[in-house]
């Protein structure tokens, strides 16, 4: 390989490259709700370890964050302490501003529902 040229400067690391080929590939949209993802989980983890295992985020609309829950249990927590998740996701270091929560149930639970 004697015609390549020597690298000059530092090497960079992956995880710094990742950002800037998935923003131009076109998902930056999918990077930044993996991000907000990532937040929720660690701020749920923090004050409801039990609702981390059994909710995701499935995007923000208007301020508000859009949360997936598996069952009816904890779509009912997560209505009931939604200021107190927003607040939190708000205060998180990574985090950004959150209003609200808004609670969809799973598909799972949806189609269990219907067959009662």
């Amino acid at each position: 390989m004697p015609d390549q040229k020597p690298r000059k400067g530092r090497p960079q690391q992956i995880g710094s490259l990742i950002p800037e080929a998935a923003r131009a590939l076109g998902f930056e949209a999918e990077l930044e709700l993996s991000k907000q993802a990532n937040v929720l989980t660690s701020v749920l983890q923090e004050i409801a370890p039990h609702l981390a295992k059994t909710c995701r985020l499935i995007g923000s609309e208007r301020g508000r964050l859009v949360v997936e829950a598996d069952d009816r249990a904890a779509a009912q927590e997560l209505h009931l302490r939604g200021a107190e998740i927003a607040s939190a996701y708000t205060h998180h270091k990574e985090g950004s501003r959150a209003l609200g929560v808004s609670v969809r149930l799973s598909g799972l639970d949806q189609a269990t529902r219907e067959n009662e």
